[in-house]
């Protein structure tokens, strides 16, 4: 008799333990699940602010572009409309130039 009792006690400890065993294993792949899924969008997040970020920064460079092209225009202009004055400066740099590399 007692080793029935030892034998049902066994049996009721080893099906405790695969059922402990299944819910941990379920739990298991529902946080992995959670997991994965934080990862992905995570990740959607990260792709979805680096191209916005580089649309930005295309932007900032047309726009940069765009302005260093209208001051070399303006320049330009300024030249062909004063050629001894821009003549002149020019010597004038060079000259400050001369004296501070010789």
């Amino acid at each position: 008799m007692a080793t029935n009792n030892f034998t049902n006690a066994g049996d009721d400890a080893a099906d405790a333990v695969a059922r402990g065993g299944e819910q941990a294993g379920a739990g298991a792949r529902q946080a992995g699940s959670r997991v994965g899924e934080a990862v992905d969008e995570a990740a959607k997040d990260a792709a979805r602010h680096m191209r916005s970020t580089a649309r930005r920064g295309a932007s900032a460079y047309d726009e940069a572009v765009d302005e260093i092209d209208g001051r070399a225009r303006s320049l330009e202009d300024t030249i062909r409309e004063n050629p001894l004055a821009a003549a002149g400066a020019a010597l004038l740099v060079g000259v400050v130039l001369g004296r501070f590399i010789l």
